[in-house]
């Protein structure tokens, strides 16, 4: 406990008498003082503007003090016919204490709906709101990305919406995701199939691939040495595609290769005594199969 009253630093209190108070919050958070209440005093300055605070200007106080501020407000009792506004001989009015402590009860209320449209700009609503605010688009923010990639897709969204299932929008959110941008190569696929010997079984010891249209495949290659791939970037790969991508397209995931001459195989010959996944060889494809 000691340790703690030595390391309080000690501020001096702002002037934010005549201010809003948005402005006012501002100036006393820089001076160090994160702690400030809010209560309301009748009167006929602008509306929230700070009649009196306290501790006052040019105290110097511990930055844990709580600092209050008095704004001014006209009431509810504005609201009431004159009857209800006159005070007795030493100026009290019940029915004026009364609204006063309903406006204090419902005053952060008051506050929100007043702000609503800031909710839903995406460059003015709090943070904890930009998933709900994307959600009303049907458009989904990563939770790592930080706040100002989040306001500035969401204020793309619809924009975004016009090029989604294209190989330009699939592209830009895997940039966007991923920080690499990828190469999309259309029309393409790296297999054309199984060559099955004579003497196997189909469909008890050899298996062949369904017939893959060319139209509907692409080939992404992300500019990334494959040993530095981890599980976590193939995942996210994965997800976006799966989201952005048109639902009867098929895709292919490759990284960079490593240095040196690849060479591509073509098909796998699976023989009677092979066996899937134990004894299979891969071969060069005969020229007479090309």
């Amino acid at each position: 406990m000691a340790t703690e009253l030595i390391n309080r630093k000690v501020v001096r209190v702002p002037e934010v008498n005549g201010l809003g108070i948005a402005k006012a919050r501002i100036i006393l958070e820089d001076a160090g003082l994160k702690k400030v209440a809010v209560l309301y005093r009748e009167g006929y300055e602008e509306h929230d503007t700070v009649v009196d605070q306290r501790p006052a200007r040019g105290q110097m106080v511990y930055e844990t003090t709580e600092v209050v501020l008095w704004i001014a407000r006209r009431g509810y009792l504005q609201h009431l016919p004159a009857l209800y506004r006159r005070s007795d001989a030493v100026g009290h009015n019940v029915v004026r204490d009364l609204c006063f402590l309903f406006e204090h009860m419902f005053g952060t209320i008051a506050e929100k709906i007043e702000e609503n449209a800031r909710y839903y700009d995406p460059h003015t609503t709090p943070a904890e709101f930009l998933t709900w605010l994307a959600s009303w688009m049907a458009f989904t923010v990563d939770l790592d990305w930080p706040d100002e990639r989040k306001r500035a897709l969401i204020k793309r969204a619809v924009d975004l919406y016009r090029i989604r299932g294209t190989k330009r929008a699939l592209a830009l959110f895997l940039k966007l995701f991923t920080g690499y941008e990828p190469t999309i190569d259309e029309n393409v696929w790296p297999f054309k199939g199984f060559r099955v010997e004579s003497e196997a079984r189909i469909g008890i010891d050899s298996v062949i691939l369904p017939p893959v249209n060319l139209a509907h495949c692409y080939v992404i290659t992300v500019p990334v040495a494959f040993d530095k791939v981890t599980p976590e970037l193939v995942l996210r790969i994965h997800q976006i595609v799966s989201m952005e991508k048109p639902t009867h397209t098929h895709y292919y995931l490759k990284f960079l290769e490593e240095e040196g001459d690849v060479e591509l195989r073509e098909f796998f010959v699976i023989g009677a005594r092979s066996g899937i996944g134990i004894g299979a060889e891969v071969i060069e494809p005969l020229d007479g199969d090309r």
